[in-house]
Formats: C-alpha cells, structure tokens, sequence
C-alpha cells in the first residue's frame, strides 16, 4: 500500500510521507566556529572541492594563501562544511562531510550535529548535497541569487525529519547505490581513456610515419619522434604560420566589458575535453574590445592552445567560431600553403613535448616562444591533406564512441541525484527486510 503524502510547504522540498515534519536545520546543527590559534602546527589542512573534503598542503601556491594558519578553524571527522560565498558561481563545491579532523578556512561553516542518537549526520549531508545539486544555495534569497549564505541563514533552512532507523536505512540504500553506480562509472571511464589512447596512437602514426608504408625513412634525430619519412621536412611552428597571438581578460569588476556580451571569449577551460570550439562560457562586448588593446577578434577556423589554467593546459582545438581569448590561450593561424588541421594533429601529437618544457612545479606554464619554436616536421600539402583525411576519418568515429560513453556516465550520474532527492524527502521508501 502506498504511503500517505503531505505537502511540505517548501517549494525545494516538495511532498513528505505524513509522519515527516520539516523543522529548521538548527534543531539537529549547531554552529561552533573554533580557532586554531597557536595549535595551528597539530592540524593538517583541509580543503572542500568537487570530490569532497580532502587534504591540502599547507604549502600549496594554488589560489589565495594566508600568511599563517592560525585564523583557520577547526573541522573534525563527520562534521558537515559549507562554502556558501560567491553563490553565483554554479560550478564549485558546496557541501562536505569531514573523513578527517583538520583545519578549513574561515570563510566555510561547519556544523556539528546536536545528538547522535536521533540523527544520522550522513542522511542530512544527502539532503544539503541534494540541494547542491538542484543548485538550491545558489536561488536563495530575495528576487534570484544572493552573495553569500552566513551560518544563521543556514541554520534556519528547512530540512526534512524523520526517526533516526529511517535515516539509517536510507543512508544505507544510498551508500549501497551509490556504491554501485561509481563502479560502473569507473568502468566506463577505463573504456574512454582506452579510447583516448586509441586515438593517440593513431594520430602519432599518421604525424609521424605517414600513410605509407613503403616509403622510405630516415631518423629524426629526435627520440621522442623516431623514424619519419625520408622526403619530409623539419621547421618549426613560427615557419607556417600567418598569425600567433593571444588575448586578454576585461576587468571583472566592471560589468560592462561582460554584461549583455555577444563576442566569443575562449578561456582554457573551454578547452577542457573538446577539440573543436563551437561556442564559449563567456562573451564580452564591444566596449571591452575597445579598452583592451591586447584583445582581438581572430576569424575562424584558428587553433587554440591553452597555455596555463588547470587541467587543460597544452590541449590545442580549432576554433569554428570567431572569437576573442584571453591571456591563457594562443592563438594560431596558419600559412596558405600549409593545412591547418594537419598542425592540429601535429601539437596534439606534441603535446607531452610541451608540456616537458613548461614551467612551474604546480601550474604548468606553456609560454608562446615555446609554442612559436616547438618542432613540426611536414610532408607536401597534397600529402598533408590525405592524412588530415584519413585522421579526421578514424578520430571521429573514436570520439562518437566515447561521446556516447560520456553521455552513459551523465545519465548515471542524474540518476544517483534523482535518487538520492526522492529518498531523502520520503517519496520512495526503501523497502524493509
């Protein structure tokens, strides 16, 4: 028999099984922000990101570094922390549940939980994390997104209760889930980075072996290339080139540069897992064009490296739309007599190469001399064609697959945050036994 329903009056929340109530979050939290002070050295640090709480060096140079650590404040193991500041931004953590005991900045909240014995601290990180994902933070407050969240604003939301054995038994079943669902994923993501070797290895035998097999060699004289066919030659980079620039980033501050934008503006990070830009995060205006000399509009197609910012440093992708960058990212447009697409194949091939000659330990640096001098070596323009041909063949029939693969893992991951929405509210009941 179906169970009874109730309207919860909480629009987030939705409809709760008739014995659930709503109460506000201070009923089971409390908020005890503890300094670490002059015990700073017995803590390690901790950081909240995309993949939860983990630990941090306290020597990481990556972000804002305070001086010391002694304004840090204490989290203890299976403590919930909140980083609700800069709501705005969609696409950075939110919620946390503390494997570990250490420090966190002092701009996050930590909760503690009032009495074990009649709550589960882990049903009630599902529900924050099911407000995370349905991007609840970021719509609270008057009339769309307010800044921040402070720690009495957080108290006073609304969470759903229920007796302590329910929320076990729905911890378990998402535990159990989720379990389950990652292994799948896992297996998934082995197939697609199989894929993407797949896929190099095919691009690093066309750039530098050719198509044909019976042609004759000779030794680059460089071990990371090995043999090439004999009648190719070696350059560099700025020898086939029309154009290698860059861009700017308008000031953030000023909200004209931005605001109502309809110029493609390409970051590194619109490079993250995509060899072809079709459209960017961010635009800018005119206006910004106009008070940044070192912004320009480059005509499509071009190439674009990303020359530092995170993960996407040294992937390379042509650009299908006109679009200005920012300083992370250069620029390339090749000579009339040399195909564009073929160089792509050639730095996606060199990739490694550059990276090796990058700089800084923590943030790889990929500077435009390095990228102007990186070695290419070059067959005819006829034969340069038949392999772009025959690479554009073979790679977008790899990348169809792993399309598809891509889209296997977000369904999975919808799943799991439809699931853990419905059970943490009561609209599905794990069943007893």
């Amino acid at each position: 028999m179906a169970r009874k329903m109730k309207d919860s009056g909480v629009q987030w929340i939705g409809e709760i099984p008739e014995d659930w109530e709503v109460i506000p979050t201070k009923y089971v939290f409390s908020n005890k922000k503890i300094i670490v002070g002059i015990e700073e050295d017995k803590y390690e640090r901790l950081a909240l990101t995309l993949n939860g709480v983990v630990k941090r060096s306290k020597t990481d140079s990556e972000g804002l570094q305070p001086i010391k650590f002694s304004t840090y404040q204490i989290l203890r193991e299976n403590e919930l922390v909140f980083k609700l500041i800069d709501l705005q931004n969609i696409s950075t953590s939110r919620v946390g549940l503390s494997p570990f005991t250490g420090i966190v900045s002092p701009a996050y909240i930590v909760l503690s939980i009032n009495d074990r014995k009649v709550d589960n601290e882990k049903f009630y990180y599902y529900w924050f994390m099911s407000m995370y994902y349905r991007q609840i933070f970021n719509q609270l407050g008057d009339d769309g997104v307010r800044s921040n969240i402070n720690s009495t604003q957080l108290l006073n939301i609304p969470i759903p209760k229920t007796d302590i054995f329910t929320q076990n038994r729905i911890v378990q079943f998402i535990d159990d889930k989720s379990k389950k669902i990652s292994g799948i994923q896992n297996i998934i993501n082995q197939e697609i980075q199989s894929l993407e070797d797949y896929k190099k290895a095919i691009i690093t035998e066309a750039v530098t072996k050719g198509l044909d097999k019976k042609a004759p060699m000779k030794d680059s004289g460089i071990e990371w290339i090995g043999e090439i066919p004999k009648h190719w030659e070696k350059g560099k980079v700025k020898h086939i080139c029309q154009t290698i620039g860059s861009g700017a980033t308008p000031t953030s501050s000023d909200y004209s540069f931005y605001n109502n934008g309809s110029i493609n503006w390409i970051q590194s990070g619109d490079l993250y897992k995509k060899n072809k830009v079709r459209d960017t995060e961010k635009y800018i205006t005119e206006k910004a064009i106009k008070a940044h000399p070192a912004l320009k509009i480059y005509k499509n197609p071009f190439l674009v490296i990303a020359m530092y910012g995170g993960g996407s440093v040294g992937n390379v992708a042509v650009s299908l739309i006109d679009a200005a960058t920012n300083q992370a990212c250069c620029v390339i447009k090749t000579n009339n007599d040399s195909d564009l697409m073929y160089l792509y194949y050639w730095l996606t091939f060199a990739k490694e190469d550059l990276l090796n000659k990058s700089e800084g330990a923590r943030q790889p640096n990929i500077s435009q001399d390095k990228i102007k001098n990186q070695i290419i070596f070059t067959p005819p323009l006829k034969e340069q064609e038949e392999i772009v041909s025959y690479l554009d063949q073979k790679t977008a029939t790899i990348d169809h697959i792993i399309s598809i693969k891509r889209q296997q893992l977000q369904v999975l991951e919808d799943y799991k945050k439809s699931l853990i929405y419905e059970y943490v509210t009561g609209k599905k009941e794990v069943a007893h036994g």
